[in-house]
């Protein structure tokens, strides 16, 4: 078996190899990392992190996906959410996160594990796709713990 490199193809090697150099000098930025601390994960500023206790019904319908929670527990110094215990995403138009989130809740529900969900609770949107505004609140991120 000859594994000796011909001089044409460590010479086009080279230059795969000198292009992503070059991009990477040229484009340093592209790529960020943000670290979270365990406790307290990322949010944007008007939505916030609630601890989901109790999780014990989760559905999926044609036009969402939904979570019932017992109570709420507010991280991070997120306001109290009175009266809203149906949390929501919407199954359109992007179908492959509410699978995720469904996959999660699921998982959630069978191992017994912390469900955190992040939600803006002033955000009523959801009522276009049957959250309603006096009980639900649409999800914007998720995570077990």
């Amino acid at each position: 078996m000859n594994r000796v490199l011909s001089s044409s193809k460590l010479r086009s090697l080279f230059e795969i190899l000198v292009i992503i150099a070059l991009l990477m000098v040229a484009f340093p930025d592209t790529i960020t990392t943000k670290a979270t601390t365990l406790s307290e994960p990322e949010s944007p500023s008007a939505q916030y992190w609630y601890q989901c206790n109790a999780t014990n019904h989760i559905g999926l319908f044609t036009n969402r996906i939904h979570i019932y929670c017992s109570s709420t527990t507010p991280i991070a110094g997120a306001p109290t959410l009175t009266g809203i215990l149906w949390f929501a995403f919407p199954t359109s138009p992007d179908s492959a996160a509410a699978s995720r989130f469904m996959s999660l809740m699921q998982t959630s529900v069978i191992s017994g594990r912390a469900l955190w969900l992040q939600v803006d609770p002033n955000d009523t949107s959801g009522s276009a796709f049957g959250c309603y505004s006096n009980d639900c609140r649409r999800i914007y991120g998720m995570e077990m713990r």
